[in-house]
């Protein structure tokens, strides 16, 4: 893995035909599941693969795994 992600670090990853972005808000190092839009989502974290809680332009937060983002480009 590469080295983890801090606070406020722009990420993206693909999402349909094309990718989506936003900014690490939390760094969960153990299993983690948070309520998004009434929905729970879990994602188990670890100090190899952390799960970040990501907020999006327009407010909205997705819960992502190291493995599922990487380094926003722009």
């Amino acid at each position: 893995m590469s080295q983890a992600y801090q606070t406020n670090t722009k990420v993206e990853w693909d999402w349909g035909e094309g990718t989506a972005n936003g900014y690490v808000r939390k760094v969960f190092r153990e299993t983690t599941t948070q309520t998004i839009k009434g929905s729970e989502i879990t994602r188990h974290g670890s100090d190899d693969n952390p799960a970040y809680l990501i907020e999006q332009q327009d407010g909205d937060q997705v819960l992502k795994l190291h493995t599922e983002v990487r380094k926003a480009t722009n």
